[in-house]
C-alpha cells in the first residue's frame, strides 16, 4: 500500500526478482534513442585543477547543458566526476561547490536510468557533505533529482532513514517536507523504525514556526504518516499536542480536524481521546490556553459534533470532568470553546442526558458564571447566557433531566443579566414551592418579593411577582391572611405610592384593593393606609396635554390613582354589608376627602374627571330606607340595604333637632322617623354611621366649581332621583338651602369652561330645571328668601328654551309653596302671556292654568290678573285647536265664568 500500484502481476514480479522473467523495460522508455555524448580527453583536461577555477566552472556549465539533452557514453559519468570531485572540499570557494552540485544535479536528471549503483555513491556524497550545514538548498535539489522528489529510492533503501533524520536536524524546510511526503507515501516501509522521531521533529517544527507554508506541509507529512504508515503510539502525545495547538490557526482548522478524525478512526482513537482528556487535567498545561482549547474542540467534535465518530464509545459523562478541570485556570478562549462544545451537546442530545451528566454540566456552568465575573469579556458573557437559555428551552420542553433546583439557583445568581423570559421562568418555578406544605413558604415568598419586586426594575418581572402574590393570597388567605399581610404585603407594598413604575403601581394597587375588599381584620386599616397614599397622589397633568388626551391608546400616568379610587368604591359597596362596620365608614371618608382634593387643587385632567364621574355616580346611587339603613343597587339593579350602616350622624338624641328646617315650624308630613339607637356596647362594632352630609357637601362643590360638562351633567341628571329619598338627606344636616341657591346660580349665570363641541347654555338650563323642580318638595327646609329666589329663577328661565320645563316647575311651586306664589303669581301670569303660543308650550301652560290654581287667582283682587289668566287660557286652547265649548267647560268648572262672563261669551 506504500508504493504506486503496478500493472504487473505478483507472479511476474517474483520472476523478475530472481531473474527468471523477461528483461525489465527501462523506467522511462523513449521512442527514439538519443545520441551519446563522448567525453573527450580535452574535456577532462579542461576540468583539471591546473586549468583554473573559472575555466573549470565554465566547462562544468557546458557539460550541464549537454547532460540534459544527451546521454553520456559508458563510464563517462565516472570520468567527469573524478575530474571535479576535488571542488567539493570545504576549502573550495562557494561558487566552485555550487557549480559541482549543479553539474551533479544535471547528470542525475539526464543520466538517471544509466547511473545504476552510482546513485548510492552520489547519495553518499550528498549525505556526507562537509560542512554539513552549508549549500543545503543545492544539495536538496540534488537529492530531489536523485529520488524523483522522494518517490524512487533504489540503491538508497538502507541509508534513507538515517539521511532523513540527519537532514531534519540541519535543514527541515518546506522543500524538504515536500520530499518527505513522497518518501512516506512511496517508501514508508524503509522509515518504520524512525517514524516516531520524524513525527516528533515535525511536531516540534509546527509548534515553533510562524510560517504558514511550513505548517501546511508539515501537516501533509503527518497526514501521510497516518494514511500510509502506522502512527507510533509513543509519538501520539506529540502528535495530539501539535494538532491541538495548530487547530487554533484559522486557515488550518479544517485540515487539522480532518487529520485528527483520521487518527480517531484508527486503533488509536480511544487512546487519543484519553490523551486529550489527560492534557485538559494535567497541571502543567493549565495555562496553555491554545492547547486546552484545541483539546476541548477535538473531543467535543469527535463525540457529539456534526461529524462525530460512532466507533468511539466514550460517553459525555467520561470526558466532561476533564472539561471542568480545564477551567481551573480562568482563560477566555478555553471557556469560550467549552461553552460552544457543551451547547452543541445539549442542543443535539440534551433529552438523552442523564442526571449524572447534568450534574457535571451544571458544575461547568457554575464555574463559567464565576469566571465571567472576573474575565469580563462581553462575547463570553453573551454565549454563557445563551447556554442558560438553551437549558431553559430544554426545561420548558420537558427534556431536562438534571437537578431543577440547582439549575434555577444558577439562573438566579445572574438574574439581573438574564432576559425577561428567563426570569419569568425562574419566578414561575419558585412559585411552585410557595405553598403551606413547604416549610418556610411565607419566608420564601418574602424573599421572592424582595429580590424580584423591591430590587428589580423591569416592569414585566415585578408584575409577574405581583400576580404570584395575588394567587398565593387568593388560595391561602382563609387560613394565613394575617401572616401574609403582616410578613409580606405590608413590608413590600407599603411604599408603592412612591414607586416610579406606573404599571407596577397600578397592579399593586389593584392587589391591595382585592385584598382589602375581603379583609375583616385589623390589617384592613394598614391596607387602606397604603391605598390612601396612592389615591392622594397628584392628578396634575405633567405637560400641556395629558398623555391619554394626545394618544387614546396610551395609558395615563395617573392610572394608578383611578385604580385606587375605583377600588375604594368596590370596597365600600362590599363593606356596607359586612362587619366590622367601621371599615365602610373609613372608606366612605376617604372617597369624600379625595373629591375634596380635586376641587381644592383644581384637577382638570381627563382622568381626574373620569374619577369624579365614577365617585359621584356612586354617591348619587346611594339610598336609605325607612330604618335609615344605607344601600346601593347591585349589578342587577336590585336595591339591598345594609344591616350595619346608617345614614344618621351617629347621635340619635340629636337627630330630630338637627333635621328641623329653618324655614318651617314643623317637619312636613311623611318625614322619616329616627330608628331606635342600638345598644352602646355593640354600636361601635356592629353599626357605622355614614351621614350623607359630607357627600352632599362635595356635590355642592361640584355644582359650584365643576368645569367638565360630563361630570356636571351626570350630577344634574341623577340629583332628581336622589332627592326622592328624603331619609337620606334629612337624617343628616344636608344644606338644601345652599343646593337651591347653587342651582339658581347655574341656571342664570354659566361658568363652564371644559365643554364639548356644540355645547350651549341651554344644555345646562335643561339639566338644572328638573333638579329645581324636585327641590320644591323640600320647601319646608328652605328659607322664605330662598323659596322666592327659586320662583324668580324659574320665572327668568321662561325667556329661554327651557321655558317648558320652567312652567312645569312653577306648577310644582304653586302646589308646594302657595304663600310665595300668591305674591309672585300676577307678574308671572303676565310673563306667561309673552311666551309664544306653540304646541309644545300649550300643554304645560294649560296644566298650570286649568288646575286647582284658580284658588290663588280668587285671592288676587286685581282685575288685570284675571284678564291675563283668561287670555292665556284662550291662546293655549287655540294653539291646541280646542273647541270653545271645551274651553268654556274647563273654565266654568274652575269658577272663572262667574267672575268673567263677558270674556267667556
Amino acid at each position: 500500500m506504500n508504493k504506486q500500484p503496478s500493472k504487473e502481476s505478483l507472479k511476474d514480479k517474483v520472476k523478475g526478482i530472481f531473474g527468471l522473467g523477461p528483461p525489465r523495460p527501462p523506467s522511462k522508455p523513449s521512442d527514439t534513442k538519443p545520441s551519446e555524448l563522448i567525453i573527450t580527453t580535452d574535456i577532462i583536461k579542461e576540468l583539471h585543477p591546473d586549468c583554473g577555477l573559472s575555466n573549470r566552472v565554465r566547462m562544468m556549465n557546458h557539460i550541464c547543458e549537454l547532460a540534459k539533452t544527451k546521454k553520456f557514453e559508458e563510464h563517462a559519468v565516472e570520468a567527469v566526476w573524478k575530474a571535479v570531485e576535488d571542488m567539493l572540499t570545504p576549502e573550495q570557494p562557494p561558487e566552485a561547490r555550487h557549480a559541482v552540485l549543479q553539474l551533479l544535479r544535471a547528470i542525475i536528471q539526464g543520466q538517471g536510468e544509466r547511473l545504476g549503483p552510482l546513485r548510492a555513491y552520489f547519495f553518499k556524497v550528498i549525505r556526507d557533505y562537509q560542512p554539513s550545514n552549508e549549500d543545503l538548498s543545492d544539495r536538496l535539489e540534488v537529492f530531489k533529482a536523485l529520488t524523483e522528489n522522494g518517490k524512487d529510492i533504489t540503491y538508497l533503501e538502507e541509508d534513507i532513514a538515517r539521511f532523513v533524520l540527519l537532514w531534519m536536524d540541519i535543514g527541515l524546510t518546506s522543500d524538504f517536507l515536500h520530499v518527505l511526503v513522497n518518501l512516506v507515501k512511496f517508501n514508508s516501509c524503509y522509515l518504520d523504525q524512525n517514524v516516531s522521531i520524524m513525527v516528533q521533529k515535525i511536531c516540534l517544527l509546527c509548534n515553533r514556526t510562524t510560517s504558514s507554508t511550513d505548517i501546511e506541509v508539515a501537516l501533509q507529512v503527518l497526514d501521510a504518516v497516518v494514511c500510509y504508515n502506522c502512527l507510533p503510539s509513543d509519538s501520539l502525545t506529540f502528535f495530539i499536542i501539535t494538532l491541538c495547538r495548530t487547530v487554533n490557526v484559522k486557515e488550518f482548522c479544517e485540515s487539522c480536524w480532518k487529520l485528527m478524525r483520521k487518527v480517531l478512526g484508527t486503533h488509536l482513537g480511544h487512546s487519543a481521546i484519553y490523551t486529550m482528556c489527560r492534557i485538559m487535567e494535567e497541571r502543567v498545561y493549565m495555562e496553555d490556553a491554545p492547547l486546552l482549547r484545541g483539546a476541548v474542540f477535538f473531543v467535543g467534535m469527535a463525540l457529539w459534533g456534526a461529524h462525530r465518530l460512532p466507533a468511539l464509545k466514550n460517553t459525555p459523562t467520561l470526558v466532561l470532568p476533564s472539561f471542568y478541570k480545564a477551567m481551573s485556570c480562568a482563560n477566555e478562549v478555553v471557556s469560550y470553546e467549552i461553552v460552544l462544545s457543551i451547547t452543541r451537546l445539549i442542543k443535539k442530545y440534551g433529552k438523552e442526558l442523564q442526571v449524572v451528566t447534568w450534574d457535571i454540566l451544571l458544575g461547568i456552568i457554575e464555574r463559567l458564571l464565576q469566571q465571567i465575573q472576573t474575565i469580563g469579556s462581553a462575547e463570553l458573557k453573551a454565549i454563557v447566557y445563551e447556554l442558560l437559555t438553551t437549558v431553559e428551552e430544554l426545561y420548558e420542553q420537558n427534556g431536562y433531566h438534571g437537578s431543577t433546583e440547582r439549575f434555577f439557583c444558577l439562573v438566579e445568581k445572574c438574574a439581573d443579566k438574564r432576559p425577561d423570559a428567563s426570569v419569568l421562568t425562574l419566578i414561575s418555578y419558585r412559585a411552585q414551592s410557595i405553598q403551606p406544605a413547604k416549610d418556610g413558604w411565607i419566608q420564601s415568598l418574602h424573599r421572592l418579593m424582595e429580590k424580584f419586586f423591591r430590587n428589580e426594575t423591569r416592569s414585566v418581572i415585578r408584575i409577574k411577582v405581583l400576580h404570584i402574590l395575588s394567587f398565593v393570597l387568593s388560595t391561602n388567605r382563609q387560613l394565613y391572611e394575617d401572616e401574609l399581610i403582616e410578613m409580606v404585603v405590608i413590608p413590600q407594598l407599603s411604599g408603592i405610592a412612591e414607586d416610579r413604575d406606573l404599571a407596577v403601581r397600578k397592579q399593586a394597587t389593584q392587589l391591595l384593593v382585592d385584598l382589602a375588599e375581603g379583609c375583616n381584620t385589623h390589617h384592613f386599616t394598614s391596607l387602606l393606609d397604603i391605598i390612601e397614599r396612592v389615591a392622594s397622589r397628584s392628578l396634575v397633568c405633567s405637560g400641556p396635554l395629558e398623555v391619554s388626551e394626545r394618544d387614546s391608546t396610551a395609558e395615563s400616568p395617573m392610572e394608578d390613582v383611578r385604580t385606587a379610587i375605583l377600588g375604594l368604591l368596590e370596597i365600600l359597596q362590599s363593606k356596607l354589608y359586612s362587619l366590622p362596620a367601621s371599615h365602610a365608614s373609613r372608606v366612605y371618608e376617604l372617597l369624600i376627602s379625595h373629591l375634596q382634593l380635586h376641587y381644592k387643587n383644581k384637577y382638570c385632567s381627563a382622568i381626574a374627571s373620569t374619577i369624579r364621574l365614577q365617585v359621584f355616580d356612586f354617591f348619587l346611587m346611594m339610598r336609605a330606607d325607612s330604618l335609615h339603613r344605607l344601600g346601593v343597587p347591585n349589578k342587577d339593579g336590585a336595591m339591598r340595604f345594609s344591616p350595619y350602616c346608617y345614614c344618621d350622624t351617629g347621635e340619635p338624641e340629636k337627630r330630630v333637632s338637627d333635621k328641623k328646617p329653618a324655614g318651617s315650624t314643623s317637619p312636613p308630613a311623611g318625614s322619616p322617623a329616627p330608628p331606635a339607637a342600638p345598644p352602646a356596647s355593640t354600636a361601635s362594632i356592629r353599626s357605622a354611621y355614614l351621614p350623607y352630609a359630607p357627600a352632599f357637601s362635595v356635590l355642592l362643590q361640584c355644582l359650584k366649581m365643576e368645569t367638565d360638562w360630563k361630570v356636571l351633567k351626570l350630577v344634574l341628571e341623577k340629583l332628581p332621583w336622589m332627592l326622592q329619598y328624603k331619609v337620606l338627606l334629612l337624617t343628616s344636616p344636608c344644606s338644601l338651602d345652599q343646593l337651591c341657591s347653587t342651582l339658581c346660580y347655574r341656571l342664570i349665570s354659566e361658568r363652564l369652561k371644559k365643554t364639548p363641541d356644540g355645547f350651549s347654555r341651554t344644555d345646562v338650563q335643561l339639566a338644572v330645571v328638573p333638579v329645581l323642580t324636585a327641590i320644591t318638595s323640600y320647601h319646608n327646609y328652605l328659607e322664605q328668601s330662598r323659596q322666592r329666589e327659586l320662583v324668580q329663577c324659574l320665572e327668568t328661565g321662561l325667556i329661554y328654551r327651557c321655558a317648558k320645563q320652567c312652567v312645569v316647575a312653577l306648577t310644582m311651586c304653586t302646589v308646594e309653596m302657595p304663600d310665595i306664589m300668591i305674591k309672585l303669581l300676577p307678574a308671572l301670569i303676565v310673563k306667561l302671556t309673552h311666551i309664544s303660543a306653540t304646541v309644545a308650550m300649550a300643554s304645560p301652560m294649560l296644566e298650570f292654568l286649568s288646575s286647582e290654581y284658580y284658588k290663588l287667582l280668587t285671592k288676587t283682587p286685581l282685575l288685570y290678573s284675571q284678564h291675563f289668566f283668561l287670555h292665556c287660557c284662550i291662546r293655549c286652547s287655540i294653539t291646541m285647536n280646542l273647541p270653545n265649548r271645551d274651553l268654556c267647560f274647563c273654565l266654568s268648572s274652575k269658577g272663572f265664568a262667574l267672575q268673567c262672563p263677558a270674556a267667556v261669551r
